[in-house]
């Protein structure tokens, strides 16, 4: 019985799978980075509305909001700390600055980050992330006109 020469047959099957075990490699990658996007967009979120129900008034609700956000995105990818979107509401649509004790404060934070560094085959450049948080302004607290 004559044995079959299998000189080269694992390079030929690490052609084969080499690119697949890259592929999903890539793939673990961008689900951690969107992952970790969406985990800070959170709590970056209820951190702001937590600290906007401490102010006295709806712009000083917002400063603190953009400023919390922009403390809570330094762990995210830096094209979504550039360019975050923050809005500070109150929780009535027909008023969205009223600010009054026993109301809510909803903020809602968006950033669109870069996933084409990747080099992944047929994913999008570019994806955003939104997240909002609604906190309650206590019934007792002192306002600001």
């Amino acid at each position: 019985m004559r044995r079959r020469d299998e000189r080269g047959s694992l390079a030929l099957e690490m052609v084969m799978i080499a690119p697949a075990l890259l592929l999903l490699l890539g793939l673990i990658y961008a689900y951690g980075r969107v992952g970790q996007v969406n985990g800070v967009m959170e709590s970056g979120a209820r951190d702001a509305a937590r600290s906007a129900t401490l102010a006295r008034s709806m712009q000083e609700a917002r400063d603190r909001a953009e400023q919390v956000v922009d403390d809570a995105l330094r762990a995210a990818p830096p094209t979504c700390r550039d360019h975050p979107t923050v809005t500070v509401s109150g929780g009535d649509p027909a008023h969205p600055d009223a600010f009054v004790p026993g109301g809510v404060i909803r903020v809602a934070v968006s950033c669109t980050y870069d996933i084409s560094d990747l080099g992944l085959p047929g994913a999008p450049g570019t994806l955003t992330s939104r997240s909002s948080f609604t906190s309650m302004l206590d019934p007792h607290r002192g306002v600001d006109d």
